[in-house]
């Protein structure tokens, strides 16, 4: 820790100097590159530095050394601008200290005189407006013909090399520009676009990461310097090392005392913490890199601490070196790398008895099944906190690229604001997998092996080949599991012993923490019958995807209609992935993955809730002014269908209501209102989709699904099965209107009237119900005060269906999941009482 903090200092002086040399003089810093540019960040801070950075603390350009060989590289075009007939202003201003920057880079010193013509060699950029930028400096310059983005000789007799964003994207550019550089050349990076183009592997071999898409090209202000910024504050600015020593000094002092609502001391160790998670996303070992010996101190420092770290104990009001130290410990890791210290447990994310299991010790073949074209998967493998892993592909399958990570998560907690019960950062980055050859892999904190994958084929199979893992439980059903494999993944499910389990489904994965396991339950029917048969499926049918088979009803729906009702254009959209440890919102959390502070059931509505809420089709969003059955209502609609399903598969019936009896209610203080036409429909509509009634708003969509198995499938009462019909139907049609649509083909949807698909929610629910249910519901809308554009009404009428007289299917309110029971009621002429 010592040799760190000084050699933190060591590099603050120098970058120091370099760029106090560079600007020295300099009376005006004004810069304003504009939306055509994109930032360039160091991220090996002990070769690279900030020369530009914006008041809103963007990175414009930036600097790095390598041997003798000076690198630089600015963001934006900043030659062609210059050699344009009429430069901008900050242009004319910045001339100045870039002509100190290029005198830097040539000779070691910015105020050095140029005496011999500099010959310029370029690749994905033209060297004419640099050399017309030199002469226009008052030096000599000339353009040589020498390609020096591949395999070349004669880049030894250029002076300065320039590379731009159209460079060749090959590797090889990186592997020349450190060859360049280790030899005592310049070379200079120009960023001609927003855009990020194939600069990458310069820039990577300068230290820096360009920006990603859309660049600055919407920062406006953010990346302007303005005028009157004095040296001192620019010295100020570009420090990447004051802080870190400052740090440094601190995990040092055994009596330190600090109040953590001021957070500073945490940001020089997350800043250390993201240089090297980049070089773990380039399978770079940084106890094998240049320029390092800061990280692998600071990382050999972490090695050291870690075993101290007692997590629980641990919290913000104890002793403030304990926590920083900790934080600090938790954060300094790579993972591309043989060795590792591992604290005595990790909290709840992985019991300490983890750590006594022993790693295989040799190598086995494992098929990993690969659900779509890029995405993360469990390979049924675990990592044992502090053992390295071996890992070689054997068949990639056809993939792009693969990679190895410890889970798949979006929360890891947050010691500054929840209790230190787990390790800060306990899970991996994405370390990429060689073509050939081994990768090593290490994590202190261990954890479920996913595999990245990228341009890979929906259905294919990865074969990789592992040691030093552990089995632990998993469940793959993606693939037929033998007795054994069952028999061993409950087992371990028994043990606990590992602290997670994680099961693959078609369409679906689950992760989840040991105290979530339910170590009795049945596998076949818990994974197979609850997980998949009830929540995937159920959600999966109401939604049309094509991974589950048509049932009779609908396959003949489709082809009387002439509708395109499987294939790809129904393909479920993403593998969702749901996380029982910790929730990134509340209890449960929707996104994907989909997290909560509850073990990941199949039969309760809250996963099914969140699943919804990544599946749900805007033709169940009804909404009126703002109001009405939006979000945390329209997935619910899915829950629903769930529950409905659920309920009639296996008897288990949660609730989740539909609230018909209520619906029923606002139907007969409407018709007593003594409204009548459009005022009727707008009392109605005040009534029920403005005043946040959630269970009757649903059950709008269920009363038409009943009308669907009264007049479509022709059943007296209605069956859950022709209700999960309808809304296959329902579903199916909006993604045809959305992306099957043209001219010729919208009389199959009823959507003759219109003249695109630019049509409401409403009008979309009306027309494709109207189509499916083969009745003209435009009093059944009117009922629910659901307003109607004239569009809608006549292109249903041009389909020449029965108006459907008013009608309301009654439900017993403890028996809403059980639509078999209730009974019909005629509201043609009459309001007949509610029959439960």
């Amino acid at each position: 820790m010592q040799r760190a903090q000084l050699l933190a200092q060591q590099y603050k002086q120098q970058q120091q100097a370099i760029t106090a040399d560079i600007f020295n003089g300099i009376q005006d810093f004004s810069y304003a590159p504009g939306q055509h540019s994109v930032t360039v960040t160091p991220f090996i801070s002990t070769s690279a530095s900030p020369l530009l950075v914006s008041d809103g603390g963007e990175v414009l350009a930036a600097w790095s050394q390598q041997g003798s060989g000076r690198a630089v590289a600015y963001g934006n075009d900043i030659f062609s601008a210059l050699a344009a007939p009429a430069p901008a202003t900050y242009l004319k201003q910045h001339l100045p200290i870039l002509k100190r920057v290029l005198a830097w880079q040539l000779t070691g010193k910015a105020n050095t005189a140029i005496g011999s013509t500099i010959r310029v060699a370029a690749s994905g950029y033209s060297a004419t407006p640099v050399v017309t930028t030199l002469k226009a400096m008052g030096w000599n310059a000339e353009a040589v013909s020498c390609n020096v983005a591949e395999e070349n000789t004669c880049w030894q007799n250029s002076d300065l090399i320039v590379f731009g964003r159209g460079v060749p994207d090959n590797p090889i550019v990186g592997t020349l520009t450190s060859r360049y550089l280790s030899a005592g050349k310049p070379v200079l990076y120009v960023h001609n676009s927003w855009s990020a183009g194939n600069g990458q592997h310069v820039l990577t071999s300068m230290g820096m990461i360009i920006g990603g898409y859309p660049g600055n090209y919407f920062a406006g202000n953010r990346v302007n310097i303005a005028a009157g910024l004095t040296l001192a504050d620019h010295l100020k600015r570009i420090d990447q090392m004051g802080a870190l020593a400052d740090t440094l000094a601190m995990l040092q002092n055994d009596q330190l005392v600090h109040d953590w609502s001021n957070t500073a001391p945490i940001g020089p160790i997350d800043d250390l913490r993201a240089e090297m998670r980049i070089f773990d996303s380039r399978g770079l070992d940084i106890f094998s890199q240049p320029n390092t010996e800061l990280h692998r101190l600071l990382l050999l420092w972490a090695d050291v601490w870690r075993p101290n770290v007692r997590y629980g104990p641990l919290n913000k009001t104890g002793p403030a070196i304990d926590f920083l130290r900790a934080m600090a410990s938790d954060s300094w890791v790579a993972f591309a790398r043989r060795y590792t210290k591992t604290s005595a447990d990790q909290g709840d994310y992985m019991p300490a008895i983890a750590q006594t299991l022993a790693p295989s010790t040799t190598a086995e073949i494992i098929e990993v099944t690969i659900a779509q074209g890029s995405g993360n998967t469990a390979i049924g493998r675990g990592a044992i906190p502090g053992k390295p892993v071996e890992i070689e592909i054997v068949d990639a399958a056809g993939a792009s690229s693969l990679g190895v990570r410890t889970n798949y998560l979006r929360t890891q907690g947050n010691p500054l604001s929840d209790n230190y019960e787990r390790p800060r950062y306990p899970t991996s980055g994405v370390v990429p997998l060689p073509t050939s050859g081994t990768r090593i892999f290490t994590t202190p904190f261990g954890g479920p092996l996913f595999l990245n994958y990228n341009g890979a084929q929906a259905g294919s199979v990865v074969k990789l080949r592992v040691k030093g893992v552990v089995k632990y439980s998993h469940f793959d059903f993606t693939r037929t599991m033998s007795a054994t494999e069952i028999s061993e993944a409950r087992a371990a499910a028994q043990r606990k012993d590992f602290g997670w389990q994680t099961i693959k489904l078609v369409g679906g994965e689950v992760q989840q923490v040991a105290k979530f396991i339910n170590a009795n339950a049945d596998p076949e029917r818990y994974v197979q019958t609850e997980l998949k048969g009830m929540l995937f499926d159920s959600n999966h049918i109401a939604n049309g995807y094509s991974n589950m088979p048509m049932s009779a009803n609908v396959a003949a729906v489709c082809s009387a209609f002439g509708w395109t009702c499987d294939g790809p254009l129904h393909r479920a959209p993403n593998v969702q992935h749901f996380v029982g440890w910790l929730a990134a919102c509340g209890f449960l959390c929707s996104g994907n993955p989909s997290d909560g502070s509850a073990g990941v059931g199949g039969t309760g509505w809250g996963w099914s809730h969140e699943l919804g809420h990544n599946t749900v089709q805007r033709v169940m969003h009804i909404e009126f002014n703002g109001q009405g059955c939006v979000v945390e209502c329209d997935n619910n609609i899915l829950a629903s269908a769930h529950m409905m399903r659920q309920y009639k598969l296996i008897g288990v019936d949660n609730g989740h209501v539909t609230d018909h009896p209520k619906l029923f209610q606002y139907i007969v203080a409407n018709r007593a209102s003594g409204l009548n036409g459009n005022d009727k429909v707008l009392d109605m509509q005040r009534r029920l989709w403005t005043m946040n009634a959630q269970d009757p708003m649903r059950a709008v969509h269920f009363q038409l699904a009943f009308l669907f198995s009264r007049y479509r499938a022709n059943e007296a009462v209605p069956s859950m099965e022709a209700s999960m019909d309808y809304f296959t139907l329902l579903t199916k049609g909006d993604r045809l209107v959305a992306k099957a649509w043209d001219a010729n083909n919208r009389n199959q949807y009823g959507m003759g009237r219109f003249a695109d698909n630019k049509i409401s929610n409403p009008d979309l629910l009306f027309v494709l119900s109207s189509k499916i249910i083969g009745k003209d519901l435009r009093n059944i809308f009117a009922m629910y005060g659901i307003t109607l554009s004239q569009t809608a009404l006549d292109s249903v009428a041009d389909l020449n269906l029965p108006v459907l007289p008013e009608q309301f299917y009654a439900l017993e309110r403890s028996k809403f999941n059980q639509v078999s029971t209730g009974q019909w009621l005629d509201l043609s002429a009459t309001t007949p009482a509610y029959p439960f």
